[in-house]
């Protein structure tokens, strides 16, 4: 052989070695993302992807005839859609469905490009590219596409068509996503006996607190969290996996009044990673619930030496943020600035409202309604503590009636008229610091009405008897005594009370 040829066939060798080293190295990067898909690492699987595309580019760009270059192209396309940047999938993938010579890489395109439209809210997009695919021969890219129609089908709002495609999918998170499904399709006892079998087998986090969710918004926090411990005792979880499920079920409880129960969690979650981050925000958030719990201002006290001590045993950046929030609440309400009746009136409420202690609030309200039993907002402090001391309701209740039987509070909550309502919780939002929705009105200021249009003078005619009176789009002719120019009357605007409601209501 000449010594050209050998050169030749030398060279040819290298280029072929270089763009199949090439291609080799992104299917190894799209086999480490779908092993990281596996295992739950949904940020991992997302390099990886990224990984992959850019290598399969190289190879689509390098190579653009070589045998490699449609499955380079298709991968492209894959790696682009799974690491969530789909924009730049687009020309790939519309490229890779129109030239794939195969029905395995026209379905793999397809179903990039249908996981693009689900991410674009586009259902119908996606079920038109999922259409061949979910009656593939290939059963693994089969179930990838009945995942992919039931998420097409929940995103157009059908929960019970979605179910069934999760139902028919092999793919790990189509059994959480069948729950979630379920429960929007109304049939919750039908996602909690679910959750029950699916004790075993892959495990995604995300996935997992979304279906949490779904049956505490459905069913309660209650039912989610004993749904939860079912879970949890069936199946070995990572310790941070398993303490973060503990701590969102926690703040579930905590949201809806479950202090107590909530308190347990956060102890949970404490035990099981104590120097974690969520170990530290879990006894911060104890000391939340505690606060919840708490029956007088000495037990607020005694939350925030806790607390100080917590943050001076250091901790996770999240959890001394979270500490100092709430530092600061219980420094407020301990510390108050001054005592007027504004900065009285709103401890209680930040009380109630930011730390949730519905019965240190309530004790305060009695308090403010017994120091300042002249004051306008009086009732409305005995009405807010009946609510929130329900043993006290009917004693308060009967004492509103007989210290306060004219207030606008006491007759809104009898539910008759309460003309001077709107007066006084506008009054109380200025002394609160807060700026009323009528202050901000542009004619807020504007105590006259404006001109009364139409004919002046005395009618010619005489006025029309009730019987033969017809509806007229013209305003009333002014009354006896009144002059016809005169401005129209209308009620003063309710951000002013009369000194006859003050009246009423001290």
């Amino acid at each position: 052989m000449k010594r050209g040829s050998i050169v030749w066939v030398a060279l040819c060798g290298a280029v072929s070695c270089a763009y199949y080293n090439a291609m080799w190295r992104a299917e190894h990067f799209a086999t480490e993302a779908r092993r990281a898909e596996a295992r739950g690492s949904a940020l991992e699987a997302r390099s990886w992807w990224a990984r992959a595309a850019e290598k399969a580019e190289s190879v689509v760009a390098q190579h653009p005839t070589s045998r490699w270059a449609e499955p380079a192209l298709v991968l492209q396309g894959e790696g682009l859609a799974r690491s969530g940047a789909c924009e730049r999938a687009a020309a790939p993938l519309a490229l890779a469905l129109r030239k794939a010579s195969t029905e395995a890489l026209r379905e793999r395109a397809a179903l990039a490009a249908a996981e693009c439209a689900l991410d674009a809210n586009d259902p119908t997009a996606a079920d038109r590219h999922l259409g061949g695919v979910t009656t593939s021969r290939d059963a693994r890219r089969r179930s990838r596409a009945e995942l992919l129609a039931g998420r097409a089908a929940q995103l157009a709002g059908d929960y019970a068509s979605a179910a069934e495609w999760y139902r028919r999918s092999a793919e790990p998170a189509a059994g959480p996503a069948r729950a979630r499904a379920l429960v929007g399709a109304g049939r919750t006892a039908e996602a909690i006996a679910l959750v029950d079998t699916l004790a075993h087998g892959q495990f995604s986090e995300g996935d997992w607190a979304a279906v949490f969710d779904a049956v505490a918004r459905t069913a309660g926090p209650g039912v989610a969290s004993e749904t939860l411990d079912r879970m949890l005792a069936g199946r070995r979880l990572p310790a941070g996996a398993r303490a973060r499920l503990l701590l969102a079920d926690g703040d579930r409880l905590l949201a809806a009044g479950e202090a107590e129960a909530a308190g347990v969690r956060y102890a949970q979650v404490a035990g099981v990673v104590p120097d974690s981050t969520e170990g530290h925000r879990a006894r911060v958030r104890q000391s939340r619930a505690a606060a919840a719990r708490a029956e007088s201002l000495e037990d607020l006290v005694a939350i925030r030496a806790d607390l100080t001590r917590l943050a001076l045993g250091g901790g996770a950046s999240a959890a001394a943020a979270e500490a100092r929030s709430l530092e600061f609440l219980l420094r407020l309400v301990l510390d108050p600035e001054d005592h007027e009746e504004g900065t009285v009136f709103r401890t209680a409420e930040t009380v109630r409202d930011s730390l949730g202690a519905a019965r240190v609030a309530g004790r305060l309200l009695i308090a403010f309604a017994a120091d300042r039993p002249a004051s306008i907002f009086a009732p409305k402090a005995v009405v807010a503590a009946a609510t929130l001391l329900p043993e006290a309701r009917d004693s308060l209740i009967a004492v509103l009636a007989a210290r306060y039987p004219a207030s606008p509070y006491t007759l809104a909550l009898r539910g008759d008229p309460s003309p001077g309502f709107a007066a006084a919780e506008d009054s109380l939002a200025r002394a609160l610091g807060v700026e009323t929705a009528a202050s901000m009105e542009p004619g807020f200021l504007s105590r006259v009405a404006p001109p009364v249009p139409g004919p002046r003078g005395p009618q010619l005619d005489p006025p029309a008897s009730a019987a033969t009176r017809t509806p007229s789009r013209e305003p009333p002719r002014p009354g006896a005594g009144e002059r016809d120019d005169a401005p129209g009357r209308r009620p003063p605007p309710s951000s002013s009370p009369s000194p006859g409601q003050l009246r009423d209501t001290s």
